[in-house]
Order: C-alpha cells, then sequence, then structure tokens
C-alpha cells in the first residue's frame, strides 16, 4: 500500500470515530503526498483523483463539523486547479482532457454544496456556465 493511501485509510478511520483533528491531520498529509507525487506526473490520473479525493474528505469532514465556509473551499481548490489546467496553453492536449474529465468530479459535489447551502447568483451562474461547457464538450453518440 501507498504512503498516501495508508493517509487516506487512517483518516477515514479517525473519521468514522469522529476524532476531528487526527482525521484532518491525516487528510492534509494524503494532499501534501499526492501534490508531490502528481507534480511530477501530471498525467498520472490515478494520483490525480486520489488528490480530488483528498480535498473532498477534507471537505466533508469540515461539512459534518458544521465549518460550511471551510468546506466550500475544500470542494473549490481542485475545481479551480482542473479549470486552470484545461485551459493553460503550456499544458498538453493529453492534460486538458485529463483536466476536463476531472472538472466533471470536482464540479458535481460543488453543485450539490450549493444546494444545501445558498451561494450567491455570480457564484450559480459561474457554475452552471462550467457545467454547460462541460455538457458541450461531451462526444455525441447516434
Amino acid at each position: 500500500m501507498e504512503p498516501w493511501q495508508i493517509l487516506l485509510k487512517n483518516g477515514n478511520v479517525s473519521f468514522d470515530n469522529e476524532q476531528w483533528s487526527q482525521a484532518e491531520g491525516y487528510y492534509q498529509q494524503a494532499v501534501s503526498c499526492l501534490e508531490s507525487l502528481w507534480l511530477e506526473d501530471l498525467e498520472n490520473i490515478k494520483l490525480l483523483m486520489a488528490w480530488i479525493s483528498s480535498f473532498h474528505n477534507l471537505s466533508v469532514l469540515y461539512e459534518v463539523q458544521g465549518k460550511s465556509q471551510i468546506a466550500l473551499h475544500y470542494l473549490l481548490v481542485p475545481h479551480q486547479r482542473m479549470v486552470q489546467l484545461s485551459q493553460d496553453e503550456y499544458f498538453s492536449d493529453d492534460l486538458h482532457s485529463i483536466a476536463m474529465q476531472a472538472l466533471k468530479v470536482t464540479l458535481m459535489p460543488i453543485l450539490a454544496f450549493s444546494k444545501k447551502y445558498p451561494t450567491c447568483d455570480n457564484c450559480q451562474q459561474s457554475l452552471r456556465k462550467i457545467e454547460l461547457m462541460l455538457e458541450e464538450s461531451q462526444p455525441v453518440i447516434h
């Protein structure tokens, strides 16, 4: 088992036992570990998805504690990174494609979160715009 997998597993066990600060520590360490590994291999989808998942775990952790603003922050960080990667001309077409696929993974929890915790109209419009862009980028199969 990879170190980041052990950290996530320990974080999940701590979360299940409602040991919030321990879970947070494990999830934060997992984020750091995964970010280092992923930055060395940007097209590694497994590392990317695990990195996103670590942020989402932190979001859920804060949400159950009633800290919705911090929870939203942890949903937005990976989403904003995927938006950036999908649009930056410096990166390869393969990475752009990976980032576009990852946007679907990051957008859905934000949309669900925004239904539970109202966000401003501009934020809602931005989310809807990204959702439409993702729908349009899907190939149509007849």
